[in-house]
């Protein structure tokens, strides 16, 4: 019963997506947005109003001033800097 359990839990850890590179936070309204996070960020794990987002839509919120994560700065990360 054991094995059986261990065997599922690392199948079910093979099948897992790869986190997103990328993520947009969202206030209480989709539409705004309210910073743009890495994929790793432990800020943005914590937020249920996030969404995975592409490397150029990651850039073109941060070129649009949307505040970039204070902990792990995507703005530096994508090279865009003020």
């Amino acid at each position: 019963m054991e094995e059986r359990r261990e065997a599922e839990r690392r199948r079910g850890e093979e099948m897992r997506p790869p986190p997103p590179e990328w993520l947009l936070q969202h206030g209480l309204h989709r539409t705004n947005v309210d910073a743009v996070h890495t994929g790793e960020c432990w800020a943005a794990a914590k937020s249920r109003r996030r969404r995975p987002v592409t490397r150029q839509q990651a850039i073109e919120a941060l070129r649009q001033q949307v505040p970039a994560c204070v902990h792990r700065r995507p703005d530096t990360t994508l090279g865009i800097l003020d």
